[in-house]
């Protein structure tokens, strides 16, 4: 039988793990001791179940230690769901937050007992496939503990599932592990749309035909598994079992972006196509967790498109790798790939300044034609949003361009670009000041519990506090997800004044709540705006339920359409202005006040910045915060 080493400190636990695992594996269990490093065992078990102890708290280092004197895979035990992506970088470790499932461990316990078996093999370093293709499996376009097990996992002919966002390049790996594998027969691919039995037979066929007889083996590429409808996930478990049954001999690459074992438990997901399509797993880690890889990455990228561009050796200066170190990479390897290529073929030269980078699509003619500033424009801190305007060499001064933007777009706000340092470390801060200040009351709580717990009113006063604070941070959890998801604007035309009232309209019930009462100023004006629906909707949501969190009670929001795209909202904060947290970053900056924004705006006004807009908060006398946001509208 496989053996499975459990090391945690509380002997409950360790027990409840023994109970679970012992019918199928044989389980050996001790405590977690103080300055322990596991040296003392005997004998290297097939799999490592840790627990971490409290007092460790990010100590990566420590249990990196630990897990490094076993070559087999570690499942980590965590006490949350926020330590998780920390503890999974450090490559074969797992993650299970307690209160676990069950069925959940035995899962996760069965698929890395399987993994270790090929962990076992030595690793070839000489895998040599096609070139286009292969360097894929290669870091820095995978991080180095993610390809050194797809290298591994290239060697067997085992199912394999990728998991990761949108953009970080699942197709391309699978087809690079296809790429090195020389016994896996003919590729098919089938996308959700084309996942038929009429498209998978058709393919089936032309390929028999070709090769005169039925092909015995074949790689099946399945992408997007997450869409699948139910009736499409039971076609697909049972052309696979049938084809099975004729002598065909499927080597099955998916992905998913999203986790399918979830979808599972809710029921969304078919377990026995779940287990058939996922006997191995790869996850791709979003570039924002492989900070400290983007310089690599972006060097090497652009030494590839230099070469492809005949540029010779291209590279950032040190402002442009910062730039690309801070941005947010919604598309993650694919859109940083886009973006550089972009870059390279618009400038042309080898070394990339950060005000040369192409970031967005159609920001190409403005960097190339945008006219030199004049004396009559504006200062450069009240330049219009989305208008950085680039001087222009004398050589270029010829060119005719189009007619100046204050012509079309109106006066507007200083902002910083997407993913500039003062968002991200606003960000960090505001999330983590979000969430600390309602742990604190949580906390208070529970540490008065066991003294007061026979105090009827206490009792109440707890469930009611703690209640209201969890529903609190899991509506900011939720929001930060919903941002998660956006990419790229999908442009298009909206009514302006139609769109704020369907905002409104949904944050009602808060409003009744809280006794806040909205007026509408200027609407004769409204018009339509170029934006993204949802994401304007996103931005304007987040932006009220912030107003109403800081209103006084029973006091009153005046929104105004001002013409032009332009939007104002003012209302009086009980308690003062609106987010000074300046004082907990080291920025000394003077002019840094505008970015110290509370998180859910800071989340609305870059999105709006991706839609060539941008927010403002203005603080006016006797204490009114006005808010100012602004979309394009041409």
């Amino acid at each position: 039988m496989k053996r499975i080493l459990v090391v945690d400190e509380s002997p409950a636990v360790r027990e409840t793990l023994r109970l679970i695992l012992g019918r199928d594996f044989t389980v050996a269990q001790r405590p977690f001791l103080p300055n322990d490093d596991l040296s003392v065992f005997e004998g290297e078990p097939d799999l490592l179940i840790l627990g971490i102890p409290p007092e460790l708290g990010a100590e990566s280092a420590v249990v990196g230690k630990i897990t490094s004197r076993f070559s087999c895979p570690v499942l980590l035990l965590l006490d949350s769901k926020s330590a998780a992506d920390l503890w999974s970088r450090l490559g074969r470790v797992e993650c299970l937050v307690k209160p676990f499932n069950p069925y959940e461990l035995k899962e996760k316990v069965e698929r890395l007992i399987s993994r270790s078996s090929i962990l076992s093999q030595p690793s070839n370093p000489s895998l040599s496939g096609d070139s286009r293709v292969a360097h894929y499996l290669d870091f820095p376009y995978l991080s180095e503990s993610t390809s050194a097990l797809a290298k591994r996992y290239a060697l067997t002919t085992l199912p394999i599932l990728i998991l990761g966002e949108v953009g970080c390049g699942q197709e391309r790996l699978a087809r690079a592990l296809y790429s090195l594998n020389d016994n896996v027969g003919a590729w098919i691919a089938a996308y959700p749309p084309e996942l038929t039995k009429e498209h998978l037979l058709g393919r089936l066929a032309r390929l028999s035909h070709r090769e005169e007889g039925i092909s015995q083996r074949v790689t099946l590429f399945l992408s997007g598994l997450e869409t699948l409808q139910p009736s499409a996930q039971s076609f697909l478990l049972g052309f696979l079992e049938d084809e099975e049954e004729k002598g065909r001999q499927f080597w099955i690459l998916s992905t998913s972006q999203e986790d399918l074992l979830e979808k599972v438990y809710r029921g969304e997901f078919l377990h026995p196509l779940y287990y058939r399509v996922a006997t191995l797993t790869l996850r791709l880690h979003p570039l924002r967790e492989r900070r400290n890889d983007i310089p690599t990455l972006a060097a090497s990228l652009a030494q590839g498109y230099g070469e492809k561009l005949n540029l010779g050796k291209a590279g950032f200066s040190a402002e442009a790798m910062e730039r690309l170190c801070n941005y947010l990479w919604f598309g993650n390897l694919n859109e940083m790939e886009t973006v550089i290529a972009r870059t390279l073929a618009v400038h042309r030269k080898e070394t990339i300044e950060a005000s040369d980078l192409v970031l967005g699509p159609g920001m190409e003619e403005n960097q190339i034609f945008s006219p030199p500033v004049s004396k009559e424009e504006p200062a450069a801190q009240e330049k219009p949003i989305a208008q950085e305007v680039m001087p222009v060499e004398e050589k270029e001064k010829s060119v005719p361009s189009a007619p100046p933007p204050e012509e079309k777009k109106p006066q507007a706000v200083p902002r910083a670009a997407n993913g500039d340092s003062p968002d991200m470390k606003v960000l960090i801060t505001e999330l983590a000041h979000e969430l600390k200040n309602p742990m604190v009351t949580i906390k208070t709580f529970a540490q008065l519990l066991g003294d007061r717990f026979d105090d009827a009113a206490f009792r109440v006063r707890f469930q009611e506090t703690v209640g209201n604070d969890i529903e609190r941070m899991d509506e900011l959890l939720e929001a930060m997800l919903d941002f998660s998801r956006f990419t790229h604007p999908a442009v298009e035309r909206i009514p302006l004044y139609e769109q704020l009232r369907r905002v409104l309209e949904e944050i009602v019930p808060e409003c009744i709540k809280r006794g806040a009462t909205i007026r509408w100023g200027r609407t004769a004006e409204a018009g339509e705006i170029f934006a993204d629906e949802a994401q304007f909707r996103y931005a304007f949501r987040n932006v009220l339920r912030t107003v109403l969190a800081q209103l006084k009670p029973g006091g009153e929001i005046q929104i105004d359409v001002e013409g032009e795209g332009r939007v104002a909202v003012s209302y009086i904060p009980e308690g003062g202005r609106i987010g000074p947290f300046v004082q907990y970053l080291d920025i000394s900056s003077s002019g840094l006040e505008e970015e110290t924004l509370p998180l859910r705006i800071l989340l609305a006004k870059i999105l709006l910045e991706r839609n060539g807009g941008g927010i403002k908060v203005s603080h006016l006398e006797g204490g009114k915060v006005l808010i100012r946001a602004e979309v394009p509208v041409g």
